[in-house]
């Protein structure tokens, strides 16, 4: 069986400011071999705000992290499956968006995010079901 998560905009620009619910949870789904999907659309938007040392942190955990996998657009596969997304957002245009639940779609996995209401306007535009799972630091 094929587990894992797909990480939004909002998480992966926390894990870069250094949360530390954020790295944890990276670090324990990666001790427990489970993937953790970032994409590359959302990834651009993630980082927009970032100082290079932020930057270079989420980086490096992209390239040296067992489990943890960008997801490139570099099929028209990829790319068709983005549009099918963003037809449905057009009212809120949403790339960041767009490329997680494209990649959630495909893979099967949810989305986890440190802000659900994020989401909320996202998932009442769509038709599809997207499970969104909200980190937090309560125990």
């Amino acid at each position: 069986m094929n587990i894992g998560y797909v990480l939004d905009d909002v998480t992966i620009n926390e894990f870069g400011r250094g949360n530390t619910v954020v790295t944890q949870l990276i670090a324990n789904l990666d001790a427990r071999a489970i993937r953790m999907s970032i994409p590359a659309v959302t990834l651009a938007v993630a980082q927009h705000d970032l100082g290079d040392a932020q930057i270079d942190a989420v980086h490096g955990t992209i390239k040296f992290v067992e489990h943890v996998r960008l997801e490139a657009v570099s099929t028209l596969d990829e790319t068709q499956r983005i549009s099918e997304v963003y037809a449905y957002l057009a009212d809120q245009p949403d790339p960041a968006a767009a490329h997680v639940v494209a990649v959630s779609r495909h893979l099967g996995f949810p989305v986890l995010t440190t802000n659900r209401k994020r989401w909320d306007p996202v998932l009442a535009q769509l038709p599809w079901t997207v499970e969104v799972f909200e980190i937090s630091d309560t125990d």
